[in-house]
């Protein structure tokens, strides 16, 4: 069973995002919703759907946890990074940014994000790229 969580009266108003959580729903995937902002896990990965800065638009933002430590550098660490490549790839997106956060000492972590204009075609492409991601 999905876990799922949200702010009571804050569900999704729009077609694109309640298709996106409907989907999640249904596919048992564990996810926080607030309107339009969905947060998604999957493992030790995090994918955030939201507003992009500066309103230009919609962002899909994959989060990794790296390594802290040269203890921490192991095979887990590898397929948790290799597993968000393989899901960014998965969104075909012509570019890729990255930033890499290092705020909270000894838990750093990785962010590719990848920008839409139109929220409809990220909902299209997400549900598409984690159907595959799944599937694999």
């Amino acid at each position: 069973m999905a876990e799922e969580a949200g702010i009571p009266g804050h569900a999704a108003k729009t077609g694109w995002a309640k298709r996106l959580q409907g989907f999640l729903r249904d596919r048992g995937i564990s996810f926080e919703a607030e309107g339009e902002a969905t947060r998604i896990h999957l493992g030790d990965i995090v994918v955030e759907v939201a507003e992009a800065g500066g309103g230009r638009g919609y962002a899909v933002v994959i989060t990794v946890p790296l390594p802290g430590s040269s203890r921490e550098a192991d095979e887990a660490a590898g397929r948790a990074l290799a597993d968000a490549i393989r899901l960014a790839g998965l969104l075909g997106a012509e570019g890729l940014g990255y930033e890499l956060d290092t705020s909270l000492p000894g838990y750093p972590s990785l962010r590719i994000i990848v920008e839409y204009r139109d929220p409809r075609e990220l909902a299209d492409t997400l549900i598409a790229a984690l159907e595959k991601y799944l599937a694999a």
